[in-house]
Parts: structure tokens; C-alpha cells; sequence
């Protein structure tokens, strides 16, 4: 649309000595919001909304990514574990396929790494079938993915003898003593094909089977996601279903094509009042060098997260996940071709 203005010769000399006296440009000070640990690419702009919680499976209908959510209802809970700016830890060496570790190995920990034959592997059931390449990484062709890594002592439902929450906090374990619980999980993914690039990667822990059984009480774990997008998050899921998540926060460019390296950490840290925390960080490796790790999320559970611990025998609703569990998950969903490699599980010492 065209404007069209008549100024007199005195209204004109007063416009341009306005102009005249305006403030000039200044330079651009914004700065980059994620929390570098060694150098990376910028984080993708913009952060979607955090999305209200829907229904979940393995047994039930899982969360469903969105880039654009519906606002939440302002009379909900909503997470109240906020993200924390902290310092990456120092690298700790490499591990076994030459991958810097972000923290050591608890010496005599559990720990477990991608089999030369994955398929022979007691310890790793992918449930589902892989395939290996040619340049010896494996290729999964499914839309919904749980491939689970076991500690030495395996799995058997039948020796977890209470879902009770207030038990599984004062002693520190679901099945046994050696569950995963203060761990690094890694691994290297290649998307080549997905259905809906709004979903994600998940690498989780401290539960066991996610199901309905058991009222789904088995099924409690930290999830950490980095969606095909270059999203990442974490959620909490205190049985299932029952999801808390944390705000997103841009990481990468879109995965697809390229390969990348994903890290989960997760660890029991002092809370309040005597208690325990859960320290929980995430780490992109964006060009997939096994060297050059960002930390692209650094968050703490100390009991002010989600609500619902009662449905398993909590006596605080808001109860963070302090105890292991003997199912660590590599997880995706909606993706049809992904090639993976180096994946590992470690007991660690923070």
C-alpha cells in the first residue's frame, strides 16, 4: 500500500532534522543460549512450546512430538525442574570403540557395549531385526524401536519383588543391586528414512519392562530425546504412562542423512533436606568425530518434577527416579531406515 504525504518547506526542514538526530544502527549482541563443553555447531533458532502430555505405549499410546502444541491448560501441573547452566565435566578418556567419555568408569561397574556380533549378544535383545553394513555399523527397518541393553545380572521380572516406590528409593535398585543407575549412555544413529521428522530418539533407564502390567509400575524411566528436527528433552516418566517433559531446547540441524553421536547421562546427586537428587545431561556429537561432544541440556530432578508417585506406593507424588532398574532402552520411533553404531552402557563415576 502506497502513502502519499504533503509536508510545507518548514514541516520537511523539521522531518529531516529528526532524521538527522536519530540514533544510528548498533551491532547485533545476541548470543548463543546452549551450554558448550567443546566446539560444535550453533543450535538451531527457535524453541518450540512445551507440549501438554498425551498417552503413551509399549503397551499403551505414547507421546506424540509436535512442533506446534496446543496451549496447556494454565489449572495443570506443570514441570518445575528447570534447566541449570553448569560446566560439562572434563573429558575421561575414550571407551572401547575410541569415543570420548564424558565421565570415568566406576571401577568393578556394570557397563556394556554393541557386541562384533550384536545378534549373539545375551545381553542385548533389539527386539527386532538388524542387519549389519558393509562398513560394519547395523540397520534397523522399523517404525517403533526398543532395543534393550542388560546389566550382568540380566533380567527376570520375577525377581523384583515390590514396585513399591518408597522401597525401590531406600534401597536403590528394582531387581538388584547392580541396575542401571548412574550411567552414560551412548550411542550413533544415522536417520535415512522417517515418517514424521517430529519424532525422536529416546535413551532411557532406571525401570524395567514399560507395559501395562503390574499397573505399570514397572515401567518408570528418564528419557532423554533428541527428535530428527535437532529438538532435544528430557521426560520423565514416573510409571507407565504417566509423562512429565521438560521444555525443549534446539540442538542440531535435521538428522537426517548424516550421522551424529547421542549421549544420556543420568545421576544420583544431594538434594534438599538430606535427600537425593537426579542430575540428568545430554550430549550431541554433530559432526560424529567420537570427539567434539556439546552439552545441549543440563537439568536436575529434586522432587518438584511431576506428581502422580502414589499410583506405585509413593508417599510424595513429586518423588524423583533414585533408583535403578534393569533395562536401559535405545529407543525411536517412526523412523523406517536407521543405521546405528557404538553403542554403549556405563556405570559411572561422577
Amino acid at each position: 500500500m502506497r502513502n502519499r504525504f504533503v509536508f510545507t518547506s518548514s514541516a520537511l526542514l523539521l522531518a529531516l532534522h529528526a532524521f538527522g538526530c536519530g540514533a544510528s544502527p548498533e551491532g547485533d549482541t545476541t548470543t548463543p543460549t546452549g551450554e558448550v563443553s567443546t566446539p560444535a555447531p550453533s543450535p538451531a533458532p527457535g524453541v518450540p512450546a512445551t507440549p501438554t502430555p498425551a498417552p503413551e505405549p509399549e503397551g499403551t499410546p505414547e507421546p506424540v512430538p509436535s512442533e506446534t502444541e496446543a496451549p496447556q491448560d494454565p489449572s495443570a501441573p506443570t514441570p518445575t525442574a528447570p534447566p541449570e547452566d553448569t560446566p560439562a565435566p572434563a573429558p575421561s578418556g575414550v571407551d572401547g570403540f575410541g569415543v570420548t567419555m564424558m565421565y570415568p568408569s566406576l571401577p568393578g561397574g556394570e557397563s556394556w557395549a554393541l557386541a562384533e556380533d550384536a545378534n549373539a549378544d545375551k545381553r542385548f535383545d533389539p527386539q527386532g531385526t538388524i542387519t549389519r553394513n558393509a562398513d560394519g555399523s547395523w540397520k534397523m527397518k522399523s517404525t517403533k524401536v526398543r532395543m534393550s541393553a542388560f546389566p550382568s545380572s540380566g533380567y527376570d521380572a520375577k525377581q523384583i519383588p515390590t514396585y513399591d516406590r518408597d522401597v525401590l528409593a531406600s534401597r536403590g535398585y528394582m531387581q538388584a543391586a547392580n541396575d542401571w543407575k548412574n550411567i552414560e549412555m551412548t550411542g550413533f544413529v544415522k536417520v535415512n528414512a522417517v515418517n514424521n521428522s517430529q519424532d525422536n530418539f529416546a535413551w532411557y533407564a532406571r525401570g524395567g519392562k514399560h507395559n501395562d502390567n503390574n499397573s505399570g509400575c514397572e515401567g518408570s524411566s528418564y528419557k532423554g530425546g533428541l527428535h530428527y528436527d535437532g529438538r532435544v528433552r528430557w521426560e520423565k516418566e514416573t510409571w507407565h504412562v504417566s509423562y512429565d517433559q521438560a521444555p525443549y531446547k534446539p540442538a542440531a540441524s535435521a538428522l537426517k542423512g548424516r550421522w551424529v553421536g547421542f549421549k544420556a547421562v543420568m545421576h544420583n546427586v544431594p538434594g534438599a533436606n538430606g535427600g537425593e537428587a537426579v542430575k540428568l545431561e545430554l550430549y550431541l556429537n554433530d559432526n560424529a568425530d567420537k570427539v567434539s561432544w556439546t552439552k545441549v541440556y543440563d537439568m536436575t530432578d529434586d522432587g518438584k518434577w511431576g506428581g502422580d508417585a502414589q499410583h506405585c506406593g509413593g508417599s510424595v507424588g513429586a518423588m524423583p527416579i533414585t533408583w535403578g532398574g534393569p533395562i536401559a532402552t535405545f529407543r525411536w520411533d517412526n523412523a523406517t531406515d536407521v543405521d546405528f553404531k557404538w553403542l554403549s552402557v556405563r556405570e559411572i563415576q561422577p
